[in-house]
């Protein structure tokens, strides 16, 4: 591409920005403020459902900085119902880029908050817990736990309908999420199977796979079901899934949005992780259960460059080939044991 045409491409880039962010402050924030008398304060994390719960702690104690304000929450559209959940906007927005809002229209605002993670950012990496991270970012008091979510009163009584349909016991019930994710994220189908059937032989046959068949980098995924689990796949909404894993004895699954979300209910959870690294992101009461594959390019998400989410694995990712399901089985069994005595 010649020069003249990158200049153009970049004049173009910066123009449909500025509509964007021109376009959102006449549709968003000029209302509020004709509405109100007052700047809203945006709160902006747009990537997947964790990173947006991990903001959740933060974003409660910088609400206390602006009494009496109108807050928006903008987050990716596939998971706007996380913030409403917290109860913490007053609406919630899904501007793609939200940036320029803040930089040119701040004039306009009672405050922006975007949620900046060192791995996202340049010359840094994680080192602390994603929760901990948002919360020192604006000089708050630091936590690492996530906050507690709670099912609405009908995603609860739909969740109990369709566990009673599926033949499903909610006092023996086992979640899994396999994904679908990048694909360094997951663990290989044929130890989910093996697993599923050992813990099918130590009598827990109540077990459910969660998950959707499209993915917000991906779009649409065809997702098989794991052999001896029932599918729940694109049959829940968030707040369904909150009241199906309240119900759960033990949550097991790969690092994701719905690994979060079992934090968020406080349910029992078994972790597989190999390019990811547990410990900047969870709590280390909640990770104990926890199984990181033991290579030596382990937490590969956490060094950079990490162009391998992009072009592959140039290890055909054996991290999460060398997690075997023998390994993993006593773990769950064992939560499982401890869950079941409550």
């Amino acid at each position: 591409m010649s020069a003249n045409a990158q200049n153009k491409s970049r004049l173009f880039t910066l123009l449909s920005r500025h509509a964007a962010a021109l376009g959102y402050v006449f549709r968003v924030v000029l209302p509020v403020i004709l509405r109100t008398g007052r700047r809203p304060v945006i709160f902006s994390r747009s990537t997947g459902m964790g990173d947006i719960i991990c903001t959740l702690p933060a974003v409660k104690l910088l609400r206390e900085r602006h009494p009496g304000a109108f807050f928006i929450y903008n987050c990716h559209r596939d998971f706007e119902e996380v913030p409403r959940l917290a109860g913490v906007a007053d609406r919630v927005t899904t501007l793609a880029l939200i940036g320029p809002v803040g930089h040119w229209y701040r004039f306009l605002l009672g405050g922006f908050y975007h949620f900046a993670h060192g791995d996202d950012t340049p010359g840094k990496v994680a080192a602390e817990p994603m929760v901990a991270e948002f919360c020192r970012q604006f000089n708050l008091p630091v936590t690492d736990e996530h906050p507690r979510l709670a099912a609405s009163p009908a995603a609860r009584e739909k969740v109990r309908t369709l566990l009673a349909q599926k033949k499903l016991d909610p006092a023996a019930l086992v979640l899994l999420h396999p994904g679908p994710s990048w694909t360094v994220k997951e663990w290989p189908r044929e130890n989910w199977a093996q697993l599923v059937a050992a813990l099918r032989e130590h009598g827990f046959t109540s077990i459910a796979q969660l998950g959707v068949g499209r993915y917000m980098t991906f779009g649409r995924i065809p997702v098989a079901t794991i052999p001896g689990a029932v599918s729940l796949v694109d049959e829940l909404s968030i707040d369904d899934c909150l009241a199906v894993m309240a119900q759960a004895k033990l949550f097991i699954g790969i690092d994701s949005g719905l690994l979060h979300l079992a934090t968020t209910t406080r349910t029992p959870a078994v972790g597989l992780w190999g390019s990811t690294s547990p410990q900047f992101f969870y709590a280390a009461a909640f990770r104990a259960d926890f199984l990181v594959a033991q290579v030596e390019c382990g937490g590969c998400e956490h060094q950079k460059p990490r162009w391998h989410w992009f072009t592959g694995c140039p290890y055909d990712i054996r991290c999460m080939k060398a997690i075997p399901a023998p390994e993993v089985l006593p773990v769950c069994l064992n939560a499982l044991a401890k869950s079941l005595k409550k």
